[in-house]
């Protein structure tokens, strides 16, 4: 009987940790109430390595479903550490969308740091989300021109 009484707290214990747990990571992603909330919290959660967090707070297109965004996301985070960052310019376009211009900093590349990249920022129906889409970067020019998918592409052996 006894016995049966401290599984009970335990699974009680387990369940209740749970839902703390939970709702603790669901309080840190809060909806983004502004443009800039969406970027930053996008950003920082690139230089944290938070694949969930980047999830979150964007919507991109070089990938065709979640599970291979989320895989994409942390290949990178090994092939190409994002040390900072810098929003640099901000227009407004329409009152449902911004388009941000931002210099990342890097850590083990030939070059420091990128151009000036856009973002759109756009107001969707779960807050304020990063538009995430493909761009080549010429780094012996600086020149940024939209680039493939990472979807579309086909690589060699």
């Amino acid at each position: 009987m006894k016995r049966k009484k401290i599984v009970s707290l335990l699974l009680a214990g387990v369940v209740a940790g749970s839902i703390v747990a939970a709702s603790t990571t669901m309080a840190e992603k809060g909806v983004a109430q502004t443009p800039m909330d969406a970027a930053t919290s996008y950003f920082d959660a690139y230089i944290a390595k938070d694949a969930e967090g980047m999830m979150f707070y964007s919507k991109d297109t070089n990938y065709l479903d979640e599970k291979s965004r989320e895989e994409g996301y942390i290949k990178d985070f090994k092939t190409n550490p994002t040390t900072g960052y810098e929003i640099v310019e901000s227009q407004q376009i329409s009152s449902s969308e911004v388009q941000l211009y931002v210099v990342q900093k890097y850590a083990g590349q030939s070059y420091e740091q990128s151009p000036p990249l856009p973002f759109k920022v756009f107001k969707s129906e779960n807050g304020w989300k990063v538009k995430v889409e493909p761009l080549e970067i010429n780094t012996a020019t600086g020149e940024v021109t939209k680039g493939m998918p990472i979807h579309a592409m086909q690589f060699m052996d």
